[in-house]
């Protein structure tokens, strides 16, 4: 329940006086585990948590507030009381849920509610009424995420936040805390997390690692596999051990498997929407064009809550600084309660000056600038910007504040008026770093978000984000939908014929942004008067009653009537999240969604092309989709998830949507008054529609009206059952059915695309019913540089070597690279120190700790050198330089992202001192080692 040494927001607690004190008393948790199922770069996670009331009577409220990633899209949420009462929650307008919930508890009945915290994106709170005495009490939330990628490991990182990191800033609290026990409770401690992760056809798992725990893997099968299964190294397991996970430390894990980088594309089916499709493309592209020459710009966070990752921050200043290249101007600016800029006068240029007086000021570094204020800062750094440059900022922080949404719109303006020259990359550093503050100002600033953790290595990810804020801007990256010609054939749930015409005898494209000029049919007696009635309405009617509202049937009466103010908007026959397309970097994952609206055209998609413009000439890329043979809603529920949350950070399609019959003014300029309003209903619209809570829509589950008790449901097949279903195919395929389990993996085995096909939680018991979504109505340049895209890192191969098939969980693996020569935390330190030996120019100076450092003596080295041209170069730098080059590509091949660009440097001097041939040079010297 506690974090960091501080009092926490977790826990489930009821809010009571005692005298004149606030008091939170706190549950006895009896479990809480984490399932999670992962499959291609999409993850499905189940999170139980059960708790018992010890008390003889019963409480009317309990409320336990928890972290989910951010970005996840919450898509299922139940309660089960005394394990045999069930409670399954539907999506509603948030007001409205509150209402229904509200209801339920004054009519004496069981309810959850399930919100997201307004200011915290990667915040949500469980409200359930009416605990009966002794009662056990069972919340079970079902999540679905889209999986990040490690620039350290080459892989896929998967994280289970198990901590609200404590954050600076105003927000309700004030109480007291106490824990309630009683001689019913069990408690466990820990917490229980099995991670099964499947890949596609063509994809082996080659490791399972954590950074952060200890785990024992399993690589050969799942844990729902069945004994008879056969083995695959497409399948893996990993499970917590030794119960050892508490909520002060978020559970990471690696798995690095091949072919993972390749782009695809998949069409999904919603099972029942009539002719609604969505669509995933997810890209890591490889492309090269020239690096430019930016301002960049440190910002660092020295507050007191970075006083234990202090180590880290200039860990990774050091290596920025080194590998900073010629021709940039740079700045550092530190930054607490107050912030203070290395250079005041502005950024200056990249010299032996100015690097020896940052690498000066980096090592004073001190936790000591009190508070975490961040919007200061980086709005100073934009302000103080080159305008003539584009500027790159490095956003370095342990990530705690409340107000988030007032960041993100300032760094949201500044880059939109900067026409695309500044973009903001992120480093979360420490175990409890805010997921939703550094990926969304990130988001924001056009850049991405990486982080690590206490005691996990970070300079492949430090290297790899500078080479990306080298590349070029590329700011109109759009996206185009290729029709076939054939129909993709009618739906199950559409009994309307399929209609024929010539235009099916020719290829569709169809642009996205075309799709943004919409019919708006705003209600206006002046332009359409209503006929004259045939009787008068008296002015003194004795039976009116004033104190009634006259409901006009015509308008928008979800949400009990909130939106009936405003006009009906025509759904985009396209919609796509994210609306602008973020720039495309080099080993970070990208996902684009499409939802296809029954009015977009009914024929099979083809393709979807990227396109994008740069200085050096246009840019192109077609990739083929693939149709789900399954109907589904797990594409349609990341889409709808990733468009709300846009849409609450004020983006998104809506923005740029326009008056189709008012020569395509903007709708934000139109109806400048109510445009907030008619966000916030578009984003109720999508959250009811697909069942996807969110800031503006929230899960509420009550008891069936006079059903009276339920029986105990089967158990979840997300949950480890051997008993019940050992042998059984269903198990496999159950994980992530929704209306028809064993159909959704059934081809698991054989197509690569299957994960896609899997549907969400049962969600059919409830006496909530769902409301309707709020209205809507129907409605020769030069040759194209190709994007290519890498296929699995060679060195990720070397890294994360594969693991034996085994039946059972029996290694506990750690996420520490093998070194046959030098033992892992004794080659780090040299690396550290070999960065911090070489100078300004690229070279490193002869001297005997240099060569101690190297595992070298002086003395032998005549003897071990082969080459007389070396021999000459003794007790030179030249000599010292190429022997660091070579020690670096020997000992430290495995390691090449993070001294690249060192390297690099280095290579370019040597060239320049003995006149070409210091790539020969280097290779000469190898002997030695």
């Amino acid at each position: 329940m506690y974090s960091s040494g501080e009092k926490c927001l977790c826990g489930l607690y009821f809010a009571h006086k005692r005298g004149y004190e606030n008091v939170k008393t706190y549950l006895p948790r009896v479990s809480l585990s984490v399932h999670s199922k992962i499959i291609g770069a999409t993850s499905r996670s189940v999170l139980t948590q059960t708790f018992v009331n010890p008390k003889d009577d019963a409480i009317p409220q309990l409320q336990y507030q928890f972290p989910l990633y951010d970005g996840v899209s919450v898509v299922g949420f139940v309660c089960t009381i005394n394990n045999d009462r069930v409670i399954t929650g539907i999506v509603k307008e948030r007001a409205r849920a509150r209402k229904t919930f509200d209801d339920a508890v004054a009519r004496g009945e069981t309810a959850g509610l399930f919100e997201q915290l307004p200011k915290a994106s990667d915040v949500f709170t469980t409200t359930i009424g009416n605990i009966p005495a002794g009662a056990e009490i069972k919340v079970e939330v079902t999540y679905l995420g889209e999986l990040k990628h490690d620039a350290e490991t080459d892989g896929i990182r998967f994280t289970i936040p198990t901590a609200i990191a404590p954050r600076y800033g105003g927000y309700a609290g004030g109480y007291d805390t106490e824990v309630l026990s009683g001689s019913n409770v069990s408690s466990q401690s820990g917490i229980e997390i099995v991670v099964d992760a499947e890949m596609p056809n063509g994809s082996n798992i080659q490791s399972v690692q954590s950074p952060t725990h200890p785990i024992a893997v399993s690589i050969g099968r799942t844990s729902i596999s069945a004994d008879a299964d056969e083995m695959s190294l497409q399948k893996a397991s990993a499970t917590l051990s030794l119960g050892s996970a508490e909520l002060e430390k978020d559970f990471v894990v690696h798995i690095v498997a091949t072919n993972t980088s390749n782009p695809v594309a998949v069409l999904e089916t919603h099972p029942t929407i009539p002719n609604q499709r969505a669509l995933m493309a997810t890209l890591v592209p490889k492309f090269n064009l020239p690096s430019g020459r930016p301002e960049i710009v440190f910002v660092c966070d020295r507050s007191g809550s970075m006083e234990y990752n202090i180590s880290n921050l200039k860990a990774a200043l050091h290596i920025f600084l080194k590998s900073l290249p010629l021709g940039v101007k740079f700045n550092i600016c530190s930054f607490g309660s107050h912030y203070k800029f290395l250079f005041k006068e502005g950024s200056r240029s990249y010299d032996a000056s100015s690097l020896q007086e940052a690498t000066r000021y980096v090592d004073t570094f001190r936790a000591d600038f009190g508070g975490t204020e961040i919007f200061n800062p980086i709005q100073a750094t934009f302000e103080k910007r080159y305008k003539d440059m584009e500027l790159e900022v490095f956003l370095l922080t342990d990530g705690e504040i409340w107000d988030q949404d007032r960041l993100f719109r300032m760094v949201s303006d500044n880059v939109s008026k900067s026409k695309g020259s500044i973009r903001l990359f992120t480093l979360g550093i420490g175990n409890s770093v805010s997921h939703a503050l550094i990926e969304g100002t990130a988001r924001h600033g056009n850049g991405f978000a990486q982080t690590v953790g206490d005691n996990e290595k970070m300079n492949a990810k430090v290297i790899r984000m500078l080479k990306n804020s080298l590349t070029p801007h590329i700011k109109d990256y759009t996206l185009e939908v290729k029709y076939g010609c054939e129909s993709p054939g009618p739906s199950a749930n559409d009994k309307r014929p399929s209609p024929s015409t010539d235009d099916d005898d020719f290829e569709l494209v169809e642009k996205v942004t075309d799709c943004l000029s919409i019919e708006v049919e705003e209600k206006s007696p002046q332009a359409s008067p209503a006929p004259a009635p045939t009787k008068p309405i008296s002015l003194f009617d004795t039976s009116a009653n004033p104190d009634v509202d006259i409901v006009d049937a015509s308008l928008d009466q979800t949400a009990g009537g909130k939106y009936s103010h405003l006009p009906p908007v025509a759904e985009p026959n396209i919609l796509q999240a994210p609306f602008n397309i973020p720039p495309l970097y080099p080993f970070n994952r990208t996902s684009v969604y499409l939802l296809l609206s029954a009015q977009s055209p009914q024929r099979q998609i083809k393709s979807v092309v990227l396109r994008g413009t740069s200085s050096y000439g246009p840019l192109e890329l077609e990739v083929p989709v693939t149709v789900l043979p399954e109907k589904g809603e797990t594409i349609h529920q990341l889409a709808a998830r990733k468009a709300v949350k846009e849409l609450e950070e004020g983006l998104g399609w809506i923005y740029h949507a326009k008056d189709a019959r008012d020569n395509d003014k903007l709708l934000k300029d139109k109806f400048e008054g109510r445009f907030s309003d008619m966000v916030e209903r578009e984003a109720v619209r999508l959250g009811v529609t697909f069942q996807v809570g969110g800031k503006w829509c929230s899960f509420v589950a009550v008891e069936n009206q006079g059903q009276g008790r339920q029986d105990k449901p089967q158990k979840a097949a997300l949950q480890s059952d051997p008993e019940s279903n050992e042998g059984s195919p269903a198990r496999k395929t159950a994980m992530l059915a929704r209306s028809n389990p064993r159909s959704a993996l059934a081809s698991a085995a054989t197509s690569s695309l299957a994960p896609f096909g899997l549907r969400s939680a049962d969600t059919s018991v409830s006496a909530a019913e769902p409301e309707p979504a709020p209205m809507m109505r129907s409605a020769a340049p030069p040759a194209p540089i190709k994007f290519s895209f890498s296929p699995s890192s060679a060195r990720a191969v070397a890294k994360c070597k594969a693991r034996p098939i085994s039946r059972r969980r029996e290694k506990v693996e750690s996420d520490e690279s093998d070194d046959d020569s030098v033992p892992a935390a004794d080659t780090r330190g040299r690396f550290e120190r070999l960065v911090a030996l070489q100078s300004f120019a690229g070279f490193w100076a002869w001297h005997e700790a240099l060569l101690e450092l190297l595992g070298l003596k002086g003395g032998d080295l005549d003897a071990k050198l082969e080459s007389s041209e070396a021999q000459d170069k003794i007790g030179t730098d030249q000599l010292a330089t190429a022997l660091v080059l070579a020690y670096l590509e020997l000992k430290l091949a495995e390691r090449k992202d993070e001294w690249e660009l060192l390297a690099d440097k280095a290579m370019a001097w040597l060239d320049n001192e003995i006149s070409g041939g210091a790539r020969e040079f280097v290779e000469k010297v190898k002997g030695v080692f």
